[in-house]
């Protein structure tokens, strides 16, 4: 397989966890998550990757709806986690490769009182993904890394989640989506309209890419804003083929205000360069 699977572990870990901080039982249960993860990334048959991603996720829901193991993940390759600050929404998620080099993605998504949700991709069936409001069967694909908790006088909360997308072989995405639950309709969505003019109308927001370049995608919580690079084509003949788009040097940002995340251009982040999330691509399998 040519194309670098995302390795969530790199995001949020600190560390391994250690063989005698448990039980035989539980140690157990996360090495054979592991050799699962690792064969459903590293078997040369997509058949066999398949199958075996097939088991890993079963697996895993059994562990999860049962309290264990829930927060005994770190060791686990090629998966993610990430938790709301508010501590009310967790999502597990990972992807596999097929043989074309495209990417299918799998999440579980632990609600606060509610059992747990397994979110079904169909981003490949997507006419208009930046349009859509989406169920959890009928989800936008990509690995989640942070889930901001954002508060609408009068619409509660939603919940802006910043994820990455391996559109493409040769393009990358990485993907500003929100996950909300709607009173009138009785159930939780992604997409929603909390963009302000020129998007007003998207549900999500794409930032496209070159899969040879490195761009970063972070909120900054003194500043209330999502600060991102502007990529722009090589050469004019380029405009508007994104798999080519690289980074500027420049910054924009979406900067929440009372109800809307307005988007701001040319915002200077020279005291805000330290992005926890952000890992040098060249030093190894590392996120882009």
């Amino acid at each position: 397989m040519n194309k670098v699977v995302l390795v969530f572990s790199l995001f949020f870990c600190t560390g391994l966890l250690a063989q005698n901080t448990l039980s035989s039982e539980l140690y157990s249960e996360v090495e054979e998550l592991k050799k699962l993860r690792i064969q459903s990334v590293e078997n040369e048959s997509f058949e066999k990757r398949l199958e075996y991603n097939q088991q890993f996720k079963e697996k895993l829901k059994s562990l999860l709806s049962n309290d264990k193991l829930n927060y005994r993940l770190d060791s686990i390759p090629f998966f993610g986690k990430v938790e709301s600050p508010d501590k009310k929404i967790t999502i597990y998620t990972w992807n596999i490769l097929d043989d074309f080099s495209d990417f299918t993605y799998y999440a579980l998504v632990d609600l606060d009182g509610e059992e747990l949700v397994e979110l079904n991709d169909q981003s490949k069936n997507m006419a208009d993904p930046l349009m859509k409001l989406c169920k959890f069967d009928n989800w936008y694909g990509a690995l989640y890394y942070e889930i901001i908790p954002t508060k609408v006088k009068k619409q509660g909360v939603h919940y802006i989640l910043l994820g990455w997308d391996g559109k493409s072989n040769n393009g990358t995405r990485k993907v500003i989506d929100v996950l909300h639950y709607d009173e009138g309709l009785g159930n939780w969505y992604f997409g929603k309209t909390v963009f302000g003019p020129p998007f007003s109308s998207q549900t999500r927001y794409f930032i496209e890419y070159s899969s040879d370049a490195v761009v970063s995608l972070k909120y900054h919580p003194k500043t209330k804003q999502i600060v991102f690079d502007h990529v722009v084509p090589p050469n004019k003949g380029l405009k508007g083929v994104y798999d080519f788009y690289i980074p500027d040097l420049s910054f924009d940002a979406f900067e929440f205000r009372k109800d809307r995340w307005y988007f701001v251009q040319n915002v200077d982040v020279r005291g805000e360069q330290t992005m926890k999330n952000y890992v040098d691509p060249n030093k190894g399998n590392r996120p882009r």
